[in-house]
């Protein structure tokens, strides 16, 4: 890898430091929402599965003094990808203080390869990177799409921990222009009068909608539903059952995906 040039892509989505390596492979550096900092290695000339795979952080050979930590890391393949196990923020740390990686890959007990990575032509690349983790949406379409805020008996504004999850969601709907609706859909228990219930899922959910579009999201996208206690998720027989059943559903629909209703799918 001396040498090599340091590359950066990324997005609102994925940040990604990688470097080629001629007649190795790719090793890359990725930060995702909901993800640890990690590191993989594509060799897609490799036949057979490594038997052993480690890395430690070494000082470029222009460098005298040993790193005080190595941060020895082992790695696990998966056919051609491999993966260093555990959070790789000790390895950007190093190439951000000018030190190096290496990387052992053991085919088999009598060859291997020996890779390393030098703090070489990384700075511009390094830069674009430490910006757009800056930038990143605080969780992936997976942890956003469907999320369900529950509700205290009586409570009607969504709690400090709830509005933190609707700024998630604001935030992911400003980055990813894929999608075309915002469904909140309110629900109760079966305590009380049925056309009061009804009138206080569509208050809980119209101040869910509210609270979404004051963190950006257009009202044109946001559609809001109050069911009542038409839809439970389990029987009110109990308490906990009905501590289920009080709930504002956030749904986000991407462009082209089928869209579902509280009852169903159409």
């Amino acid at each position: 890898m001396d040498g090599a040039e340091w590359r950066y892509q990324g997005d609102r989505f994925h940040c990604e430091l990688r470097q080629d390596v001629a007649g190795f492979g790719t090793l890359v550096l990725a930060d995702r929402p909901g993800r640890s900092l990690g590191l993989s290695l594509r060799a897609d000339w490799l036949v057979n599965v490594p038997v052993h795979s480690e890395s430690r952080l070494v000082a470029p050979q222009w460098q005298h003094q040993a790193p005080a930590h190595t941060a020895l890391r082992l790695w696990q393949w998966n056919g051609r990808q491999a993966s260093m196990e555990g959070d790789a923020t000790p390895y950007l740390e190093a190439l951000e203080r000018g030190l190096g990686w290496q990387l052992d890959v053991q085919i088999s007990q009598e060859s291997g390869y020996r890779l390393s990575a030098d703090p070489i032509a990384v700075r511009g690349a390094l830069e674009q990177f430490r910006e757009c983790r800056t930038s990143l949406v605080p969780k992936p379409f997976s942890e956003v799409r469907h999320v369900t805020l529950n509700y205290r008996s009586g409570q009607l504004l969504p709690s400090k921990a709830q509005l933190n999850e609707l700024d998630n969601i604001a935030a992911y709907v400003a980055a990813d222009h894929r999608i075309t609706e915002v469904l909140v859909d309110g629900h109760t228990d079966n305590v009380g009068d049925h056309l009061a219930n009804l009138a206080l899922s569509r208050d809980r959910a119209d101040e869910v909608g509210a609270l979404l579009h004051e963190r950006g999201v257009d009202r044109s996208r946001i559609q809001v539903r109050g069911h009542g206690e038409r839809y439970p998720l389990v029987s009110n027989a109990g308490s906990k059952g009905r501590d289920q059943n009080r709930r504002v559903t956030i749904r986000l629909v991407r462009d082209g995906q089928v869209q579902e209703v509280a009852g169903g799918a159409r």
